[in-house]
Parts: structure tokens; sequence; C-alpha cells
């Protein structure tokens, strides 16, 4: 199987980043593990965060990246949820959420910091990483039938 991965979002902002063309901008996310794109393993999470953020317009966007070009991107392992909630309260403090990018990593895998035992997030911050998602299959799932 593929890296597939789940990002919970607007319809609006779901059709700018699936297109054509498709444009995910790694420069406009920001989070608990700073400025990147993020997506996670649990659709059902996704699914959750868009319906309570953007309600009827809420969206999920399924990520395929093809498993020879996932390999080829350099990741980076946080293991604890105690690490990435340790991390976040640094980049607030620094007022750096939205601007931190860690050094020479294309992604980073780690636990989510709010919530528990939901699987894993991915934060893509290179360049190399958004041409993948860029070029990666996408199906979008409308939240509300």
């Amino acid at each position: 199987m593929d890296n597939i991965s789940y990002h919970g979002t607007s319809s609006e902002f779901a059709e700018s980043i699936v297109g054509p063309p498709s444009n995910v901008d790694l420069t406009l996310g920001k989070g608990e593990l700073g400025k990147g794109f993020y997506t996670g393993s649990s659709i059902a999470l996704a699914a959750i965060w868009a319906r309570s953020r953007y309600e009827d317009q809420g969206v999920v966007i399924e990520f395929e990246i093809p498993k020879a070009n996932f390999v080829q991107l350099k990741g980076l392992l946080i293991k604890t949820q105690h690490e990435v909630v340790t991390h976040w309260e640094t980049l607030k403090l620094a007022k750096k959420t939205k601007k931190f990018k860690f050094e020479d990593i294309d992604y980073v895998v780690a636990p989510f910091a709010t919530v528990e035992h939901t699987g894993n997030q991915f934060k893509f911050e290179s360049k190399k990483a958004e041409d993948e998602l860029n070029s990666s299959n996408k199906i979008i799932y409308p939240c509300v039938s």
C-alpha cells in the first residue's frame, strides 16, 4: 500500500489544494510542529476536525503518495505526545508556530499533541515534500451527504 494520509479542510480550500493544478502550499500552514502542511493517518479525526471547523462545508482530502516516492523523502520521528507538547509550548512562547522548520527534513511523523491514540500526524515542510503532495493522487470526501 502507498502512503495514505488525510487532511481536513473546507470545500473551498480543497478545490484549491486538489486543483487542477494541484496547489499544496507549505508556507500557509502552521501548527504544533511549526510551519508546514499537516495530514494525519486517521480519516475519522480529519472528518471530525473538518466538520467542527467548517460545518457543512467540511471535507477530507485523501493523499496517496507512491511508496517508491515516499521512501525518497527524509523523515524525522517524534515518538511521544509529551515531546510534541513540549515542542509546541516552546514554539508558542517564541511565537514561531508560523515560522519554525526542522533542518534538512522533508517530513515529520509524530503523535498529536491534543488527542491520544488516534494515529499519527505528518508535517510536510520541504519543497521536495510539497512536490510529492502536489503530484500525488488526491480524492475529496465531503463530510456531509
